[in-house]
């Protein structure tokens, strides 16, 4: 088994090798982290799986492209790219509004999934940023 200097990403900071460790179905070389024993592909095929898949999907959502154009664009299945959202949703910090700043307020109404599942979104804009 030859040694490869592919990255682990679960290994941060530990000078770590990974080592051969078959192949996939479609005849891509497969690896295996000495250390956490967690297996990786250098070049997979389907487009989710690559590193930057996230930072596309947050890009193109700033832009103000849907769930199916996101999807045609990148490649990757409409499943895939909202359980991404969600993922990305899940990690975003929550602002900390301070006191003596003015702030405009908005707010939403939409639902999920059906009608009967309302859900409110509210969200507050610093005006002094905006007006310099």
């Amino acid at each position: 088994m030859a040694l490869n200097r592919t990255w682990c990403c679960t290994c941060v900071g530990e000078i770590t090798f990974m080592i051969k460790y078959g192949k996939t179905k479609s005849g891509n070389q497969r690896y295996i982290c000495k250390l956490c024993k967690k297996t990786r592909v250098e070049n997979y095929i389907y487009q989710a799986y690559k590193p930057d898949i996230d930072k596309n999907i947050i890009q193109f959502t700033k832009e103000g492209l849907g769930i199916r154009s996101t999807s045609r664009i990148l490649k990757i299945s409409t499943t895939t790219v909202l359980r991404r959202i969600i993922v990305i949703a899940k990690n975003i910090n929550h602002p900390t509004i301070s006191k003596g700043k003015t702030y405009e307020v908005d707010e939403m109404c939409t639902y999920l999934g059906n009608k009967r599942n309302f859900i409110w979104l509210v969200y507050a804009l610093n005006v002094y940023l905006f007006r310099k």
